[in-house]
């Protein structure tokens, strides 16, 4: 954050100091998490959680101020500083809004329905190679987050890269007033959280939409051009530059000669190579946008290259393990929806042709009406297109992939369900042959990884 006084950081937020030195300098502002507050370091009470909690966990701990409704202010500790404001959630999105005012970083907005993480760690890896990045953290990507993510602005910031999703229409839209991104990034538009949305796919790409509306005139709107849901986004209204990427279709930028190494994907762009230390078509495409950034950015091509082989793929995508019995574990588990979940599977399929392959799947959530549709369409694509040695499943509405495999013509004694992971861990201890290759991939609220840990070596 730009260092400050805690007069001038009471002024830039409409409140009031009634406890501290005015002079007292604050480094950083933390918005409702006790578990970051030090010395030097702002802590704003988020008004949408237990307050009395917040207040609790402060005992034990020193900071710059924090900054409490007037009613609180007596529950305060004696020992910390107090800025009084009427709502300090909203206080701290005043402060947001001034450092982004004060930024001359060019902000990047990443959003779509899968690939925003693993696209935004790709674009700050190339970024990284030129410029002083901040990056949003983990994923975190609603506009609750907005605060979190842009408090450590300053004016050494170069580059700004945030993730941008979606738990409701116009969330992407507040995002984007407090961001002001000059770039934005639309990896695809597919099923995931449509049932949060009315069940639309339509509302799915009203909000990715938001991005587009959202970039500043001039600025750079970058779409898979592979995407059919993303071709039909509105550009009517916007004025600045359209780059396109993809595989098949024409496109600004077309990856080929595409190969599964060892340890990552191949491919080339023009006529420059590039190697990602992560598996699948999918992040092919993920990496095309981060190219498409670079380039606008006016990186050099040895730059992108380079930031692309030293990308670190987020945890729980694709991630290799070494597990018991000489197991090899694609721990995929962090989220999921079908055509994530149909990507992963693919790449599941490329891996070493002479291993034992399984499937391990769980309950995709948030579909609502599409659900059993898309739990059916992932089951038809195992038994016609992956075809492992094994699919286990885990959890009632999974259990539908498992039925569909089965009427998709893959025979019964290969396929498995389970209520829960404790009992697909016995059965994969017990008849899963050794040296095999383990793909997991459920949604969120599952926590798959819990049973990834279990079978760790």
């Amino acid at each position: 954050m730009i260092p400050m006084t805690l007069a001038r950081l009471a002024q830039i937020i409409g409140g009031r100091l009634v406890r501290g030195n005015p002079r007292a300098l604050v480094k950083h502002a933390i918005h409702g998490r006790t578990s970051s507050v030090h010395p030097g370091v702002v802590f704003f009470i988020n008004t949408s959680v237990d307050i009395s909690k917040q207040v609790n966990q402060l005992r034990g701990k020193r900071s710059a101020a924090v900054v409490a409704p007037r009613e609180w202010i007596r529950r305060i500790p004696a020992h910390h500083p107090v800025i009084s404001v009427p709502d300090p959630t909203h206080a701290a999105y005043r402060l947001t809004r001034w450092l982004r005012s004060r930024s001359k970083a060019v902000f990047i907005g990443v959003t779509g329905s899968a690939g925003k993480t693993t696209t935004k760690e790709m674009i700050a890896s190339i970024a990284m190679q030129k410029y002083r990045t901040l990056k949003s953290r983990a994923n975190n990507n609603l506009f609750a987050y907005i605060p979190t993510n842009l408090f450590p602005l300053n004016p050494t910031h170069q580059v700004v890269v945030l993730e941008m999703g979606m738990a409701s229409l116009g969330n992407i839209r507040k995002q984007c007033l407090y961001a002001q991104p000059s770039i934005g990034v639309i990896t695809n538009i597919r099923e995931a959280h449509v049932g949060s949305l009315g069940n639309s796919l339509k509302n799915v790409a009203r909000a990715k939409q938001e991005l587009i509306d959202g970039i500043r005139p001039g600025g750079t709107v970058i779409l898979n051009a592979d995407d059919p849901i993303s071709r039909k986004l509105s550009l009517k209204r916007f004025r600045g530059k359209v780059i396109t990427y993809g595989m098949r279709n024409p496109a600004t930028l077309r990856a080929h000669r595409i190969r599964f190494a060892r340890s990552g994907m191949s491919f080339q762009v023009g006529g420059h190579t590039f190697f990602i230390p992560t598996w699948g078509m999918h992040n092919v495409y993920n990496a095309l946008a981060a190219i498409a950034v670079g380039r606008q950015l006016n990186i050099p091509m040895a730059a992108i290259q380079r930031g692309l082989r030293s990308f670190r793929p987020p945890s729980m995508r694709l991630q290799p393990l070494r597990g018991i019995k000489g197991f090899t574990l694609i721990n995929d588990a962090y989220n999921a929806n079908p055509s994530s979940m149909i990507a992963g599977l693919h790449v599941l399929k490329q891996l070493d042709k002479k291993a034992p392959k399984v499937a391990v799947l769980g309950d995709m959530a948030e579909l609502g009406a599409y659900s059993r549709q898309g739990h059916r369409r992932v089951g038809s694509v195992v038994a016609r297109q992956i075809n492992p040695h094994l699919l286990i499943t885990i959890g009632p509405r999974a259990a539908e992939i498992a039925r569909s495999a089965a009427a998709n013509g893959m025979p019964q004694k290969r396929i498995h369900s389970f209520p829960s992971q404790a009992a697909a861990d016995a059965f994969i201890r017990r008849a899963v042959p050794s040296g095999a290759i383990l793909y997991f991939k459920a949604s969120r609220s599952v926590r798959l990884e819990k049973l990834v840990k279990r079978l760790q070596a």
